[in-house]
């Protein structure tokens, strides 16, 4: 057997496992089909808990200069309002995925996992006594285990029957870009730093649309429930023009031809296929991202560990190290065990929007409450 573990993806949920299982020994295969660094649709917003959680997480958020914001700025639908939340302490930074993954990357090949990059994962085989993946490159390798890390389109999830597509309704699809900017641009107050800006229900439709200021650039994007192309194209046209008028952009900056991409919001509350036989799905592949904000790498980092953990005693179960457990009832933990650590993060706020929205523009209170509900999680 070539492996203990196959990881399939080297996004944050992946490289999580990876280095994860390799600083506890385990032997990690971590493949992806693109090579490194390479770019990735995203905000690009890390959560501030997540670095105090995870001290990898703040090591790697140094390492490339991740931006950080200190307030959060409502916008009311039509723009014609706002609420401003904000604190003394780093809510989050903003950070490019490009550098940011591959910095992940080069951490769980640093505690030994073996990276297979630019190779695509084109067959899954799960039997009783091992998982075998075939790469486009016609190799073959061999592990006791494997875990999904591979998007929201996860080939491993529907290689192995555990889902062959998100539905529509659990799907949020976004535009985004990153506008690049000068050293004086910056210096001249474009991307307005050390607040982010979102502006809710935009338009009317039922998402948001975000404005963040990185180190030397500002990521910009819509994002609404349901996937109406259309009216995404002409909601991200009018947000950048809005920002530009507003001067977050310089006149000139690049906001056309944004890349799009599916964010599965909340998705992990209502799958029930987390696990399959010798397989478990993380990050995006598993619907890992908050429904409110739509915010993954906390919710994929975080899922990564508690799949680590399980992962591990399904080796020590699958050697005979541990009397009366097998190798399937631990990973069978999974689906307990990140419902216990991330569910109350992950779900939707309990509350009528209808009633609350208009709340946040003429209550502080309810400002605040929403934000650390946007940002954190947390119960209104």
């Amino acid at each position: 057997m070539d492996y203990d573990v196959i990881v399939a993806g080297a996004g944050p949920a992946g490289s999580t496992t990876a280095k994860l299982l390799a600083d506890a020994g385990a032997r990690v295969a971590l493949v992806d089909a693109a090579r490194f660094p390479r770019d990735k649709t995203c905000a690009g917003w890390l959560n501030a808990r997540a670095v105090a959680r995870f001290a990898f997480l703040d090591a790697a958020r140094r390492k490339v200069g991740a931006a950080p914001f200190k307030r959060l700025v409502f916008h009311s639908p039509d723009l014609s309002a706002t609420a401003r939340y904000a604190t003394r302490s780093h809510l989050g930074y903003i950070v490019r995925r490009r550098a940011f993954d591959a910095e992940l990357l080069r951490l769980a090949r640093r505690a030994g996992a073996d990276a297979v990059l630019g190779r695509k994962i084109v067959d899954v085989h799960a039997g009783e006594h091992e998982v075998a993946v075939r790469l486009s490159s016609r190799r073959r390798l061999t592990g006791r285990l494997l875990v999904g890390a591979d998007g929201a389109a996860s080939p491993v999830a529907r290689m192995t029957g555990l889902r062959q597509r998100w539905d529509d309704r659990q799907l949020v699809w976004c535009l985004a870009r990153q506008v690049a900017l000068t050293k004086k641009q910056v210096t001249d107050g474009f991307s307005g730093g050390g607040e982010i800006h979102v502006a809710l229900g935009f338009g009317g439709a039922p998402g948001y649309a975000w404005a963040f200021p990185g180190s030397d650039f500002a990521g910009i994007g819509v994002g609404i429930r349901g996937g109406d192309g259309a009216r995404l194209k002409s909601l991200y046209a009018a947000w950048a023009a809005h920002l530009k008028e507003k001067g977050f952009l310089p006149p000139r900056g690049g906001t056309a031809r944004p890349d799009a991409a599916p964010v599965p919001a909340g998705a992990a509350i209502e799958f029930e296929n987390h696990v399959g036989k010798r397989t478990l799905l993380v990050g995006d592949a598993g619907g890992f991202a908050s429904a409110a904000s739509g915010e993954g790498i906390y919710p994929a980092v975080r899922s990564a560990a508690v799949a680590a953990e399980c992962l591990q005693k399904a080796l020590a179960a699958d050697r005979g190290q541990t009397p009366g457990a097998t190798c399937q009832d631990e990973l069978m933990r999974f689906k307990t065990e990140w419902r216990r650590e991330l569910a109350a993060y992950l779900q939707m706020p309990n509350v009528n929007m209808t009633f609350l929205l208009p709340l946040i523009f003429t209550n502080q209170e309810i400002a605040d409450r929403f934000a650390r509900a946007f940002l954190f999680g947390e119960n209104l």
